[in-house]
């Protein structure tokens, strides 16, 4: 959300926020729908035959959760990994994201800007003083940032409504955190209108503690652009099976005889009709044509895997013994996108690595860091080929460094750590040999 930074030259007020709020919630509803596809609340669902007779199946196939779920596990299925350059400590942090099992929040984080196409992260400090993140839902969670072309972000607000143990509303809360100060704000009402001030506390993180992560430049979900195609293909399954009871309930026909109600009835049980010269019975159904509608489903479901650049791993093209390398070609694609969601996602890391690194600077835990010094590594989640894997870092053995060698390796969590402690052990293993 983009203001004029003139807007705030008397502070922030509750009659500011209250027209921000206003101004998110206006995008609620394409939010909403995006979550009900997710959880497999499809339009489907809310089809009506005119004639309760008919069948009226209702077949939910939840690509879009497909989609989501293969998105944010490839990406983000294996930890994050964080290496600095020589000369520089950042244990302190690791030791922070380590103990808040970080690699959860990710998850979540990805998962939320694959559906929303965007997320958002609270930074903020426990009971021990220790910084921690947490996940905020873009439901009711927005980053405010002015005209200027870095567009760095003012403050970012978080809202809710207070419930009592019934469920009833009792009030609303709304929390925003400009670069120094968490301000709350407070009604006692069901209304974001005339909101109280009534807390300020400094936070000491150096900057807005609220991060806002982006999917893409256009803030869509993985999915938001295929819905269309979603709806189609569960329309088309719904009335194959549709079609199915249809031909199962087909109406008889008889020529060349009469029989009553009674005996319909009679027939319908027993399923036995007499025979009489001249007499022909047959069904009323449509022809159905099998193979048109495969060709039609499975050009629905190319579609989707292809416009969203998901692959479809149930495909018989993935059940054969293949290479890496032609695993690869094959994920070329998909690769792609997550190469483009890879540098949204790094780039807010770094902001949150750069918080956690102002903070434990000033309390004195660390020294500082400059953000450029800090790595950030993906490793996708793929089945991995040990041996081809060790059979590489042999024949690289004195051309590269030993903790990129051992990086290589998806059971190291640490490369710089497993180097020193492999130095440390071969040396022993030196001293022992040479006492003997």
């Amino acid at each position: 959300m983009i203001i004029d930074e003139s807007v705030l030259s008397g502070g922030i007020t509750p009659v500011i926020l209250e027209k921000l709020i206003m101004r998110h919630q206006t995008g609620q509803e394409r939010l909403t729908m995006l979550k009900n596809y997710y959880l497999g609340e499809h339009k489907i669902k809310e089809r009506h035959r005119l004639n309760n007779t008919v069948s009226n199946n209702r077949l939910i196939c939840n690509h879009a959760k497909y989609i989501v779920d293969m998105i944010k596990s490839y990406l983000v299925g294996n930890p994050v990994t964080y290496a600095c350059s020589e000369g520089y400590d950042i244990e302190a942090i690791k030791n922070c994201y380590l103990m808040q099992d970080i690699a959860h929040v990710d998850c979540e984080l990805e998962k939320q800007m694959s559906i929303y196409g965007k997320s958002y992260e609270l930074i903020f400090a426990n009971e021990e003083s220790e910084p921690r993140s947490v996940c905020l839902s873009p439901m009711n969670t927005f980053v405010v940032y002015g005209t200027r072309v870095e567009e760095n972000p003012l403050f970012g607000v978080h809202y809710y409504k207070r419930l009592d143990i019934s469920g009833n509303i009792t009030g609303v809360c709304c929390i925003v955190c400009d670069n120094s100060f968490v301000y709350t704000y407070e009604n006692n009402t069901d209304s974001f209108n005339n909101m109280e001030l009534v807390k300020t506390e400094p936070h000491y993180f150096g900057a807005v503690p609220i991060l806002e992560y982006r999917n893409n430049e256009e803030k869509q979900g993985d999915f938001e652009q295929l819905i269309s195609l979603i709806d189609a293909y569960n329309v088309l399954q719904s009335d194959r099976v549709n079609d199915k009871e249809q031909f199962v309930d087909a109406f008889l026909f008889l020529t060349g005889i009469e029989i009553d109600s009674e005996e319909a009835k009679k027939l319908r049980e027993e399923r036995i009709l007499m025979g009489y010269e001249g007499a022909e019975a047959k069904y009323l159904s449509k022809v159905l044509s099998e193979s048109d509608i495969m060709v039609l489903r499975d050009n629905i479901k190319q579609d989707i895997h292809r416009f969203s650049m998901v692959p479809d791993l149930s495909d018989e093209s993935f059940g054969n013994n293949l290479s890496g390398v032609a695993i690869k070609y094959k994920l070329m694609g998909f690769e792609q996108h997550i190469r483009n969601k890879e540098r949204y996602f790094a780039k807010i890391l770094k902001q949150r690595f750069a918080l956690y690194n102002n903070f434990l600077t000033l309390r004195g835990s660390m020294e500082h860091v400059p953000v450029h010094r800090v790595d950030i590594a993906f490793t996708r989640n793929l089945p991995v080929n040990e041996l081809e894997v060790s059979q590489m870092i042999n024949n690289l053995n004195g051309i590269a460094t030993a903790e990129t060698l051992l990086s290589q390796l998806s059971f190291v969590a640490d490369p710089r750590e497993e180097a020193r402690l492999a130095v440390q052990e071969n040396n022993e293993k030196f001293m022992t040999a040479q006492s003997v």
